[in-house]
Formats: C-alpha cells, structure tokens, sequence
C-alpha cells in the first residue's frame, strides 16, 4: 500500500506564468537504459534542461512526474526515479519551459485530474508531432539478462528476462485503444521447473481495451491502474469514467490480482468509486478528490475505506499536498464491525522563493494496511506495530548555473524502537565541467538508527560520448555499517560502471556492471539489454 501511495502524492503537471501569458514549449526526450540507481534519457539537446528539473511522462489523463535530473550533458540527462512512476526503454519523456521568459519555469506537484483545466486556461498548444501518434501503435520488445557471482559457494545464478509492451490511442483512429505490458523472467538454473509452471514466470501487468463512449464518457475492460484510483493498484474487471465540466468521477468493479503470484483471482473481488473537482484558485490551481473502495476475499469484506486529498497552489512559490485515508471496517474477536479510524495522513509543502532556492518538507503518519480476510492469522501483531511516524526537509541551491547543493534531514519514529532514526544527507554537483566535460558529484549520507550507525559516502562522473551514441556513468560507494546489537561491522566498496548505446534509432542495448567488495568476500552483478522499438 504504501508505494501504492507514493504514487498519488506524486502525480503532477506544469503549470505556465498564467500572468504573463506565456505559452509553454515542450522538449522530448527517450529513456535510454534504467540502471538501479538512475534513469537515462536522450534528447536532441539539453540546452534548457538544468539538474533539479523534473522530467515526465504522458498518460491518458496528464503528465506523470518521472525523473528528477541529476546529471547532464549536452544531449543526455540522468536522474532518480520518482515513486510511482513506471518507466520501460523507450519511454518518451516531456521537459516542459518558456522560451521567451529568462526566468525557470515551475515545476510543482498536482493531481492528474487538474491537467486540462490547466490545458484550457493557459490555452496550451499540443505538439503536431504528439498528435500524429494518435491511433498508431507504438511499443517495445526486450531482453534482458541479469547475472550474480560471488567468491561464495551457492549464490551465482543468471536470470533471464523478457518484455512486451504495446499500447494505442484511438487505435485506427477508432474510439478503441487498448494497453499491454507483459514480462516473462525466469532463473536459468530453474528452466526445467518453470516450463511446466509457467504462470509463475509470466507476469501480466496491464492487458486492457477501452472504448471512447462519448466525449464525456470512457470505459475500460481489463487488467489496468486507474490514475485516478492508483492506491488501489491494478483491477481485472470494467472501469468507467466520465468528465463534466470541473468534475471527473468514475467507478470500478473487478477483482485484485493474486497476492501471490499476481494472477487473475475473482475471489478478491473489489468495487468502489472516486470523484474529483479542480479549479483555478489564486495564481494556481485547487482540486479535491474523493474515493470510495470496497475489498474483500472470498467475497467476504477484507477491507473498507475511504480516500481522500488536496492540492492547492494560491501563492506561487508554495504547493501544498495533502492526503489521508480513513479505514470503515475492522473486525474484533471475529466479529466484523463499523468504525472510522484514521489510517493514514500525509503532507507535504514546497516553498521556492527565489530560482536558485528552494526548500520542502514533509510529514507522514501512515499504518499498514490490515486485510482481515487475507492476512487474518497475524493481523493482529500488524495492528500493534503499524504506526509509522517521519518528518522530512530538504534544500536545494544553485548558486552558479552549473554548480548544485542539495542537503536533507529526515527523522522518522516508529511505534517499538527505542530510539527515533535520524538520517542526514548532502549532494553537490557540478556539471559541464571544463575541458574534462561531463558532471561531477560527491554525496555524503548519515543513518542513526536503534540498531546501527552508518555512512555512505559517494563519488560520481557521467558524460556522453561520441555526439550521444553512448553514454557512460562511473560511480564509487563507500558503506560502513557499525550494528549495535554486536553482528559484524558491514564495510563495502562498491564500484559501477553504466554504458548505454544507441546503435540506431529504434535499436538500444545496455550494459552495466557492479563490483561489491568487502576484506574476505567480493560479488559482482552485470546486466545487460537489448530493446527493440516500434
């Protein structure tokens, strides 16, 4: 539930200088390799991008904030992956300026729901390039293999694993588009077990077909994650969705996918249903949605409750998020009952004065989820520990265009510790360095917790080469863990080294690799990919 979460904190769009009346321009860039640390993404030029900016991707119903940029170069960028956003080679990604103003364009975090109200007000022009793919189908196939190997006896492995992924808009410029993405992975070593189970290898993701009823009116039948619904996950089943003005509702009936293998699974069937209003209010934007949903397992009530949240942005230096659940149902020595109990609150509020200075922070104050029905046999000692409290605040400044401080301070307390766990962070950056090129960063983490006492320290050094048919990243970790209930100190080197090649313009391969190395024991990964688009 909770990167269930994470992703509706985060779903955002751009919102122009409605003052000025400036129209926005939009620059496209595709995801090149996916590395465990980092996103990288091709663009013709970085001309306008700066490391701080968030890079996004197109759904149906807005732009979902993807990436943050922490490293660049003249036709490349590399950032960290934003929760809930789920990225495949060859996503294309939408960075979004104001080519007629000297001043950074914001950036700041809304709702999907908001994002033609924004589109209507500022009278923002789609590219003729985005409207062409409408109706065509577009998608990707890879292969990827991931390998492990160590100077220990019984932990190397190699595993395989392959992706489709199609998806259309209007297909045939019809009032059906449908949506796919489907993997199949598997350990080399377990080869012959999996062909005679192969749904324990295949996993469906999203399989789904929808039909434009009307301007107003959409339905959706299949395995999909409703952007308006996505704390609850995918749903097999028919989802409608209609759009009236400032108001969009819909309603869900299905089932959730398998706890355990993610299959198809009626008897976890769910219901429920959502509505939502936004306006311009102030400088910016405020919505409110609301969402009602109805779980259960063997047609036996597993969980009700309620979801809702808030965005505003009336001043235009400071976003506020705000969000909460409120569960309906629990049982008691067996006996199921009604209650109103507050699951989980989170907030989260930006405040950019000036361009070179930002700062933000956050609290969240969420339980985990309690299943009666599906998890019943320890639902209770889920209950007893299931607070979760942590504050949270970062910086980030840029005194100079190319050089980039980020410092962050997060506390978090959970219901049994002893003591909180405080953890410290910094990062600095430079990036279009002379001569040497590329970018450069150093970074520095502090962990305090009832357990252990740790650092992190980090060098880093990305660039493209050969006019950005390959871009390469060097990375080194130092990690040392001191635990205080006696085990062994953890003291590791870590080295990366990342290669991503564009061979041509629908053909890409990868290749990355990781040393860890510690004074009796070394392991090393490697992964490599080769995707083909269409």
């Amino acid at each position: 539930m909770h990167r269930i979460l994470y992703t509706i904190l985060f779903v955002s769009t751009f919102i122009s200088f409605l003052a000025a009346q400036t129209s926005l321009v939009t620059k496209e860039g595709e995801v090149t390799y996916l590395s465990s640390q980092n996103v990288y993404v091709k663009f013709e030029n970085t001309d306008e991008l700066k490391i701080g900016d968030t890079l996004f991707i197109k759904q149906k119903d807005g732009n979902l904030p993807a990436v943050i940029i922490e490293y660049l170069s003249s036709r490349s960028t590399a950032g960290k992956k934003l929760d809930g956003a789920n990225l495949k080679l060859g996503d294309k990604l939408i960075y979004f300026y104001t080519p007629t103003l000297e001043v950074e364009p914001e950036i700041i975090a809304v709702p999907l729901v908001p994002v033609q109200i924004v589109e209507d007000e500022a009278k923002v022009k789609r590219s003729k390039s985005n409207s062409k793919k409408s109706g065509q189908v577009q998608g990707r196939f890879a292969v990827s293999s991931y390998s492990n190997f160590s100077s220990t006896d019984g932990v190397d492995f190699v595993r395989w694993r392959y992706t489709f992924a199609a998806r259309s808009q209007n297909f045939n410029s019809s009032k059906f588009s449908f949506d796919s993405y489907i993997s199949f992975n598997y350990r080399s070593t377990e080869w012959s077990y999996i062909k005679s189970n192969v749904s324990e290898a295949l996993k469906i993701y999203s399989l789904a077909v929808g039909y434009n009823i009307n301007s107003k009116w959409a339905l959706t039948f299949g395995r999909k994650i409703n952007s308006n619904l996505t704390n609850i996950g995918a749903v097999d089943g028919l989802q409608l969705q209609g759009k009236f003005g400032k108001i969009t509702s819909g309603i869900v009936v299905g089932s959730r996918p398998d706890y355990k293998d993610y299959s198809y699974n009626f008897n976890l069937f769910e219901f429920g249903g959502f509505v939502s209003h936004a306006d311009i209010a102030g400088y910016g934007i405020m919505q409110n949605s609301l969402a009602f949903f109805q779980q259960t397992n063997d047609f036996k009530t597993d969980r009700r409750f309620l979801y809702f949240q808030h965005y505003s942005n009336f001043i235009k230096p400071i976003n506020l998020f705000f969000s909460s659940e409120v569960d309906l149902y629990k049982k008691e020595n067996g006996i199921p009952t009604s209650t109103f109990s507050l699951t989980g609150m989170y907030v989260s509020l930006k405040y950019r004065p000036i361009r070179e200075v930002s700062f933000s922070g956050s609290f969240d104050s969420r339980k985990n989820v309690i299943y009666y029905e599906t998890y019943q046999n320890y639902a209770d000692s889920l209950y007893e520990n299931a607070t979760r409290q942590g504050f949270n605040f970062r910086i980030n400044l840029r005194p100079w265009n190319n050089l980039y401080f980020r410092f962050s301070y997060g506390n978090r307390y959970r219901t049994g510790d002893i003591n909180s766990s405080e953890n410290y962070s910094g990062n600095i950056s430079y990036a279009r360095i002379p001569l040497i090129r590329g970018t450069f960063s150093v970074s520095y983490n502090n962990l305090a917790t009832s357990y252990l006492n740790g650092n992190i320290d980090g060098l880093s050094y990305s660039r493209d080469l050969f006019s950005g048919m390959l871009f390469t990243t060097l990375n080194f970790r130092k990690i040392y863990y001191e635990f205080l209930n006696g085990s062994p100190d953890l003291d590791q080197n870590i080295f990366t080294v990342d290669i991503s090649w564009r061979i041509i313009r629908y053909l890409s391969a990868s290749l990355a690799y990781e040393g860890t190395f510690e004074e009796e024991y070394s392991y090393g990964r490697v992964y490599f990919n080769l995707t083909k688009r269409f």
